[in-house]
Protein backbone atom coordinates (compact mmCIF):
# COMPACT_ATOMS: atom_id res chain seq x y z
CA UNK A 1 0.00 0.00 0.00
CA UNK A 2 1.31 3.42 -0.89
CA UNK A 3 -0.07 6.76 0.15
CA UNK A 4 1.47 10.15 -0.54
CA UNK A 5 0.34 13.48 0.94
CA UNK A 6 -1.40 15.97 -1.34
CA UNK A 7 -0.33 18.82 0.94
CA UNK A 8 -0.06 20.03 4.52
CA UNK A 9 -2.28 21.87 6.95
CA UNK A 10 -1.42 25.05 8.80
CA UNK A 11 -3.12 25.37 12.20
CA UNK A 12 -2.59 27.29 15.45
CA UNK A 13 -1.70 24.05 17.28
CA UNK A 14 2.03 23.36 17.61
CA UNK A 15 1.34 19.83 18.87
CA UNK A 16 -1.61 17.48 18.71
CA UNK A 17 -2.02 17.84 22.49
CA UNK A 18 -2.79 21.54 21.98
CA UNK A 19 -5.70 20.85 19.60
CA UNK A 20 -9.32 20.33 20.66
CA UNK A 21 -10.43 16.68 20.92
CA UNK A 22 -12.75 17.24 17.96
CA UNK A 23 -12.61 20.13 15.50
CA UNK A 24 -16.34 20.80 15.69
CA UNK A 25 -15.96 21.52 19.42
CA UNK A 26 -13.89 24.60 18.62
CA UNK A 27 -14.02 27.37 16.02
CA UNK A 28 -10.28 27.29 15.33
CA UNK A 29 -9.33 28.05 11.75
CA UNK A 30 -6.52 26.79 9.56
CA UNK A 31 -5.35 26.54 5.99
CA UNK A 32 -4.91 23.45 3.86
CA UNK A 33 -1.99 23.93 1.47
CA UNK A 34 -2.53 21.71 -1.58
CA UNK A 35 0.60 20.90 -3.56
CA UNK A 36 0.72 22.17 -7.14
CA UNK A 37 0.17 18.84 -8.92
CA UNK A 38 -3.18 18.41 -7.12
CA UNK A 39 -4.63 21.93 -7.33
CA UNK A 40 -6.81 21.14 -10.33
CA UNK A 41 -8.79 18.96 -7.91
CA UNK A 42 -10.00 22.11 -6.14
CA UNK A 43 -12.20 23.03 -9.11
CA UNK A 44 -15.80 23.43 -7.92
CA UNK A 45 -14.88 23.73 -4.25
CA UNK A 46 -16.18 27.00 -2.81
CA UNK A 47 -16.71 28.87 0.44
CA UNK A 48 -19.73 27.50 2.26
CA UNK A 49 -18.99 23.87 1.35
CA UNK A 50 -18.13 21.30 3.97
CA UNK A 51 -15.20 18.94 3.45
CA UNK A 52 -13.62 16.02 5.22
CA UNK A 53 -9.90 16.60 5.58
CA UNK A 54 -8.17 13.22 5.65
CA UNK A 55 -4.82 13.66 7.34
CA UNK A 56 -1.98 11.72 8.92
CA UNK A 57 -1.22 12.30 12.61
CA UNK A 58 2.52 12.00 12.06
CA UNK A 59 3.38 12.68 15.70
CA UNK A 60 0.83 10.18 17.12
CA UNK A 61 1.81 7.31 19.38
CA UNK A 62 1.32 4.30 17.09
CA UNK A 63 1.57 1.74 19.90
CA UNK A 64 -1.69 2.72 21.61
CA UNK A 65 -4.51 0.14 21.62
CA UNK A 66 -6.36 1.21 24.77
CA UNK A 67 -7.24 4.77 25.79
CA UNK A 68 -8.96 6.68 28.58
CA UNK A 69 -7.21 4.86 31.42
CA UNK A 70 -7.52 1.56 29.57
CA UNK A 71 -11.33 1.67 29.60
CA UNK A 72 -11.77 1.71 25.81
CA UNK A 73 -10.10 0.22 22.80
CA UNK A 74 -8.70 2.79 20.40
CA UNK A 75 -11.03 1.58 17.62
CA UNK A 76 -14.02 2.84 19.63
CA UNK A 77 -12.66 6.38 19.58
CA UNK A 78 -11.50 9.07 17.19
CA UNK A 79 -8.17 9.36 19.00
CA UNK A 80 -5.12 10.28 16.92
CA UNK A 81 -3.07 7.70 18.81
CA UNK A 82 -3.57 4.44 16.92
CA UNK A 83 -1.63 1.88 14.85
CA UNK A 84 -2.29 3.74 11.58
CA UNK A 85 -3.02 7.35 12.53
CA UNK A 86 -5.30 8.22 9.62
CA UNK A 87 -7.63 10.95 10.84
CA UNK A 88 -10.71 12.59 9.36
CA UNK A 89 -11.83 16.08 10.35
CA UNK A 90 -14.99 17.66 8.96
CA UNK A 91 -14.34 21.35 8.24
CA UNK A 92 -16.31 24.25 6.86
CA UNK A 93 -14.69 25.91 3.86
CA UNK A 94 -14.19 29.64 4.43
CA UNK A 95 -12.32 30.50 1.23
CA UNK A 96 -10.59 28.80 -1.68
CA UNK A 97 -7.57 30.19 -3.56
CA UNK A 98 -7.08 27.81 -6.47
CA UNK A 99 -4.04 29.61 -7.90
CA UNK A 100 -2.06 29.18 -4.67
CA UNK A 101 -3.71 25.90 -3.67
CA UNK A 102 -4.93 27.14 -0.30
CA UNK A 103 -8.22 26.31 1.34
CA UNK A 104 -9.13 28.26 4.49
CA UNK A 105 -11.23 26.14 6.84
CA UNK A 106 -12.79 26.24 10.30
CA UNK A 107 -13.11 23.40 12.78
CA UNK A 108 -9.50 22.19 12.68
CA UNK A 109 -8.15 19.72 15.23
CA UNK A 110 -4.85 18.72 13.65
CA UNK A 111 -1.34 19.73 14.60
CA UNK A 112 0.40 22.39 12.52
CA UNK A 113 2.17 20.90 9.52
CA UNK A 114 0.26 17.61 9.52
CA UNK A 115 0.28 15.88 6.12
CA UNK A 116 -3.03 15.96 4.24
CA UNK A 117 -3.85 12.75 2.39
CA UNK A 118 -7.11 13.77 0.75
CA UNK A 119 -10.02 16.21 0.72
CA UNK A 120 -13.53 14.83 0.34
CA UNK A 121 -16.71 16.79 -0.20
CA UNK A 122 -18.98 16.13 2.79
CA UNK A 123 -22.57 15.50 1.79
CA UNK A 124 -25.30 17.10 3.86
CA UNK A 125 -28.38 15.07 4.84
CA UNK A 126 -30.39 16.27 1.81
CA UNK A 127 -27.70 15.10 -0.61
CA UNK A 128 -27.45 11.68 1.04
CA UNK A 129 -31.15 10.97 0.51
Amino acid sequence: MECAPIGRVETPFAEAADAPRQGFLDDATGTVHVAEPYREGLSGLDAGHTIDVVWWADDADRSVLRVRDGDRGVFTTRSQARPNPVCVTTCDVLDVHRATGTVDVSGVDMGDGSPVLDLKYALDSDERA
